[in-house]
C-alpha cells in the first residue's frame, strides 16, 4: 500500500471519525506510523510505505486505542494503555525507563499507564483527543483501575515553551503528594523561578489537559534525548478527577472491549 498520511479533511464532518481498539498487527502498525509522523520523525506528506514506525518493546504488551477517519482508512489519533498485567510481561512500565517509581509500588496493581498519545497534524482541532479520552474513560468503568500515570512531554525545540516557567508553575499549582515523588534517571535541569504572577504559562496541550482533569506532577522532569523532550511524570487518582471533566468523559456510551 502506498498512500500519503497527508489528508486535509473537512473537520465539520466529525461523523467520519470512529474509535476502536487495535485488533491486528496491521492496526498497530498504522498507529506506530502515525506516531512517527506526529512526533516529527518524518514529514506529514511522507507516503505510508516510507514512514519508519515508532515502536518499542512495550507495544506488544499494551492496548492501542485508535481514531480512524472512515473516509480514508487513516489512523489519525492513538493512545497506548499499559496495564499491570502487560507491564509484568514487558518487565516494567515504560515510565520506569525514565523514572524510579518505587514510591508508587503500593498502587501499581490498580494503575494503567497512558503513553504515546498523538494526533495527526491535520486533525488537531480537539475532536480526536476527545474521542480517545471518552473511549478510555468508558472502558475504565468496567475495570478495577483506580490510578492513571504517564509522562507529559515538553518539546525542547519549541521556543514558545519555557521549561523553567512551566516547572515553576507546576511546583506552585500542579505538584502532587510529596510521598509519591518519583526520581528521573536522566534529570533535565529546570530552575525554580517564582515570578509572583498567576498567569498560566504556555503548556504542552497534553500536560494542560492532564492538569485540567486533576492530574498532578510527581517529580522533576526526565530528559529524553531521542525525542528531544523534557518529560514530566503525572499521576491521577480517578477519585480526584475534576468533576466537570469526569461528567464529560464518563458520559453514557458503549464500553469498548479490547
Amino acid at each position: 500500500m502506498s498512500v500519503s498520511c497527508a489528508v486535509r479533511p473537512s473537520f465539520a464532518d466529525s461523523t467520519s471519525l470512529s474509535v476502536c481498539w487495535a485488533r491486528s498487527p496491521e492496526d498497530i502498525l498504522k498507529a506506530q506510523k502515525l506516531r512517527a509522523v506526529a512526533f516529527g520523525f518524518c514529514p506529514p506528506e511522507t507516503p505510508f510505505d516510507d514512514i519508519p514506525p515508532d515502536c518499542d518493546i512495550f507495544d506488544s504488551y499494551a492496548r492501542h486505542l485508535m481514531v480512524t477517519d472512515t473516509r480514508t482508512g487513516h489512523c489519525v489519533g492513538t493512545y497506548r494503555l499499559l496495564d499491570p498485567k502487560g507491564a509484568r510481561k514487558a518487565g516494567s512500565f515504560y515510565t520506569e525507563t525514565e523514572f524510579d517509581i518505587v514510591a508508587l509500588t503500593p498502587f501499581l496493581a490498580h494503575t494503567v499507564e497512558l503513553g504515546r498519545s498523538c494526533v495527526h497534524p491535520d486533525y488537531r482541532t480537539g475532536g480526536v483527543i476527545a474521542l480517545l479520552w471518552s473511549a478510555l474513560a468508558r472502558t475504565l468503568i468496567g475495570e478495577n483501575i483506580r490510578y492513571l500515570m504517564g509522562c507529559a512531554s515538553l518539546d525542547l525545540a519549541n521556543p514558545d515553551l519555557d521549561p523553567d516557567r512551566i516547572f515553576s508553575y507546576l511546583r506552585l499549582h500542579g505538584w502532587g503528594d510529596p510521598t509519591l515523588t518519583v526520581t528521573p534517571h536522566r534529570p533535565y535541569p529546570c530552575l525554580l523561578r517564582p515570578t509572583g504572577s498567576e498567569r498560566l504559562p504556555n503548556l504542552p496541550p497534553l500536560l494542560k489537559g492532564y492538569l485540567r482533569l486533576g492530574a498532578r506532577c510527581i517529580g522533576n522532569p526526565s530528559h529524553d534525548p531521542l525525542f528531544r523532550t523534557a518529560d514530566f511524570p503525572v499521576w491521577l487518582p480517578l477519585s480526584s478527577m475534576n468533576g466537570s471533566y469526569a461528567r464529560h468523559f464518563f458520559r453514557t456510551g458503549p464500553v469498548l472491549r479490547p
